[in-house]
């Protein structure tokens, strides 16, 4: 009798961890479907709005403008050389961007970054040109801008609707200025189609590429 119940409670147990198997394989398969299919990038990219013309230096001393980058699809950023709080971790994210750049022939010379320093007071031509070095920038993929501080504070918070910490000037690096993390995908005709978080959120930066290359088909389409 004792054999048949232990009998009994195997045969249970062993069908309890049978359910619970398939059902682990089950969560396991949607998973990875629901995750393919968040990965999937989306084909819609409307427009957000339309930056206003600049003209501005960048590194090397040369100028670059609204009308220099028409006909590119390129990813503006605001940051600064000092800042110690987002900067540093969008640096990297964006020189992970202009790897890819460098790595794939159908990107280069369609595809750009450009950087606007929202502390032009210390980022001199100079230390641009200096931190471009140190930090491995290429030139010829990203562009880092300045101008009057307060031309710069108003393309950034009017033009690509962002935070620049209003009129402010940077308090230092330890305080800096509160300023938008994000990476703006802007298309050829000067229009926003994106904005994303790459330093923050993961995967984001795999999906401004990926967008990136949608605008890029959208342009050969057109």
């Amino acid at each position: 009798m004792a054999n048949g119940v232990a009998g009994k409670s195997e045969r249970a147990s062993e069908g309890i961890l049978g359910w619970l198997s398939w059902s682990l394989l089950a969560v396991g398969i949607i998973a990875v479907v629901a995750g393919a299919f968040v990965w999937e990038p989306s084909r819609d990219l409307p427009v957000r709005r339309k930056i206003p013309p600049f003209e501005l230096n960048d590194q090397d001393g040369g100028k670059v403008s609204l009308d220099t980058l028409r006909g590119k699809i390129w990813v503006g950023t605001f940051m600064f050389t000092t800042c110690r709080n987002a900067c540093p971790a969008m640096a990297a994210e964006l020189l992970r961007f202009q790897n890819t750049i460098r790595n794939e022939s159908a990107l280069q010379g369609r595809l750009r970054l450009v950087s606007f320093t929202l502390d032009p007071g210390n980022d001199t031509p100079q230390r641009l040109a200096e931190y471009s070095k140190q930090q491995g920038i290429d030139s010829r993929l990203w562009s880092f801008l300045r101008g009057e501080r307060r031309d710069i504070a108003r393309l950034c918070e009017e033009g690509f609707g962002l935070s620049a910490g209003g009129g402010r000037e940077p308090a230092g690096p330890a305080l800096g200025v509160p300023h938008s993390d994000r990476f703006v995908l802007v298309d050829g005709r000067g229009q926003i189609r994106g904005y994303y978080r790459p330093s923050a959120v993961a995967g984001d930066l795999e999906k401004l590429i990926e967008a990136a290359r949608l605008l890029l088909e959208e342009d050969r389409e057109g």
